[in-house]
């Protein structure tokens, strides 16, 4: 029994080792850096705190333990004023301490008030992926947020179905997005580069594989994006591409939009105009390219169980969506 809990644990251990994982310990913005400092601050006095009383406990014990012969009790200090003194003041120093770099902490950390400079952002939250919308550049997008270096994006959090939670550790703490609820927070970052983030309240079935990630471009590299997203959906030109766009553009329009600006959170799947210039797709569950993407159509519930796109495509119809998918850049 021991040596199966033993290859359990060792094998969770190996498999999480596996998968990349979000850390609010590598911080890349003010934000997360404010929050990472309490936290270590934190840590290292429980670890003095720990160590001093686990070494007295240890200490008396073996000083005071009974040897052979010897009846008599430990001196005892019950009534020792100074001691009770020094042992209550010190706790509540510590207290005070931690609760004044708290506070510090949490004034540090709060939302600015909303600039004309500032990055609008919708986040909508859904079983299983986000929604990310732009409202003043007219862009709707899912699973990857693309953000400006140096630059305060005011985020506004919804949710269509149950409790989500949003989380980018080297960006930001945690804030619920609550269904019927408008939730609100920032985030900013002064390092370009990709960051992982992940839906920290459990949601469902795939909740762990609700993730995305967030692109904190250079304001050149930024602006490109947007143009690109503005962009109008690429219009087929071959007959199976024909085909495959009367089909997207009618009954797939139930759940899905390729009009790049259209913010919708009727639809129940993302919206496709640009889908290829994302890396992943499915809640960011999984790489996005033309092999994973054709075994998502022929059974997604297979890849992701219990997500909302319960459909079969036929072969040939097959061909032709992804035909005509994999121009959408």
């Amino acid at each position: 029994m021991l040596r199966k809990y033993i290859v359990l644990v060792g094998g969770t251990i190996l498999l999480n080792a596996c998968q990349p994982s979000p850390t609010f310990l590598a911080p890349a913005s003010p934000i997360a850096n404010h929050e990472a400092s309490l936290y270590t601050i934190v840590l290292n006095m429980a670890l003095v705190v720990f160590i001093l009383v686990e070494g007295a406990l240890v200490w008396i014990v073996i000083r005071d333990r009974k040897r052979a012969g010897d009846e008599k009790l430990p001196h005892q200090l019950h009534g020792n004023m100074r001691l009770e003194v020094v042992w209550t003041a010190i706790p509540i120093l510590v207290v005070v301490v931690l609760f004044v770099m708290t506070v510090q902490t949490v004034n540090a950390v709060a939302q600015p008030a909303h600039l004309k400079s500032d990055l609008n952002i919708r986040v909508v939250g859904h079983r299983w992926w986000w929604e990310f919308d732009y409202p003043d550049l007219g862009i709707a997008t899912a699973n990857e947020l693309h953000i400006p270096v140096d630059t305060t994006v005011q985020v506004a959090l919804e949710s269509v179905d149950v409790i989500h939670s949003f989380w980018v550790p080297q960006l930001s703490g945690k804030t619920d997005v609550v269904p019927g609820q408008h939730n609100t927070m920032w985030l900013t970052s002064d390092q370009v580069g990709e960051y992982l983030g992940q839906c920290a309240e459990f949601c469902g079935t795939e909740h762990a594989l609700m993730r995305f990630k967030v692109f904190v471009d250079s304001q050149a590299d930024f602006d490109a994006w947007v143009a690109n997203q503005q962009q109008p959906a690429y219009q087929p030109q071959s007959e199976d591409e024909q085909a495959a766009y009367k089909e997207i553009t009618g009954a797939c329009a139930a759940c899905h939009s390729i009009d790049p600006a259209e913010m919708d959170t009727d639809k129940v799947g993302p919206n496709l105009a640009h889908l290829f210039s994302r890396t992943t797709f499915a809640g960011g569950a999984f790489d996005l390219n033309e092999s994973n993407l054709r075994s998502w159509l022929k059974d997604t519930q297979s890849m992701k169980p219990g997500n909302d796109m319960q459909i079969t495509v036929p072969s040939q119809q097959l061909d032709q969506i992804i035909a005509y998918l994999i121009h959408l850049k």
